[in-house]
């Protein structure tokens, strides 16, 4: 019986978010993770690297698309043959950036300055691959929550969900309840903007198997909990 070597990655993930995982797989991206701790350190990309970082109206600490670089230059620092992509989500509410919660008070302190308002959501992606300088992309949503109860609040908690993703919710998850409406890329919300992904991929030389309607549509099959109200992507 002839046997089939299984192809060898095209690119490296570095992050070991699921969600992140999955809209690479939606995309047809072959691809294997490495996790990095780089983004706990206060570290910023130096000239030559740093050309072309968008940046947003946060902390220079906060900026999505330097925390993605944090991530993404550490692993392509171990693997400089390889092409490495990287990405980072902040929400960000009256200025002030959620980040993941340190524990259930924190998740239902977040929630609760959520509740019945808007609030901007940034994803930063950064790509390096060999011989080619970082190439880096930060895509906003626009994210109304509905007016939630504390009950409701500490309900959702309860479940989990919140506990590893920025501003506490998953809105792909079970929060698709909660929240109201979705302006711009949704899977932005969710942690990994697909056409800005696919632009940065092609970019760099990198194929994409799948069109954005066609990922898209595979990736919404794969998550029964999407509400069809929300999960659009322009």
């Amino acid at each position: 019986m002839n046997i089939v070597p299984a192809r060898p990655p095209v690119i490296i993930l570095a992050s070991q978010s699921p969600r992140r995982a999955a809209i690479l797989d939606a995309l047809g991206v072959n691809y294997s993770v490495a996790v990095s701790d780089a983004e706990e350190a206060v570290t910023f990309p130096e000239v030559g690297q740093s050309a072309g970082i968008p940046l947003v109206d946060v902390p220079r600490n906060d900026q999505p698309a330097i925390r993605a670089w944090r991530k993404g230059s550490h692993i392509a620092d171990l693997h400089p043959d390889m092409v490495v992509v990287a990405a980072d989500t902040i929400v960000v509410c009256d200025g002030i950036v959620l980040n993941k919660p340190t524990d259930t008070k924190d998740a239902v302190r977040m929630l609760q300055l959520l509740s019945g308002r808007t609030h901007l959501v940034y994803t930063g992606v950064a790509l390096f691959a060999p011989g080619q300088q970082p190439r880096y992309v930060v895509e906003q949503s626009d994210v109304v929550m509905r007016t939630l109860s504390d009950d409701e609040i500490h309900a959702y908690v309860r479940t989990g969900e919140p506990m590893d993703k920025a501003g506490a919710y998953g809105v792909q998850g079970i929060a698709g309840t909660l929240v109201q409406s979705v302006t711009g890329s949704f899977t932005n919300v969710v942690g990994m903007p697909m056409q800005a992904t696919i632009s940065v991929l092609l970019a760099a030389g990198i194929p994409v198997a799948q069109t954005l309607d066609g990922a898209y549509a595979q990736w919404r099959a794969a998550h029964p909990l999407l509400r069809t109200a929300l999960g659009r992507e322009p």
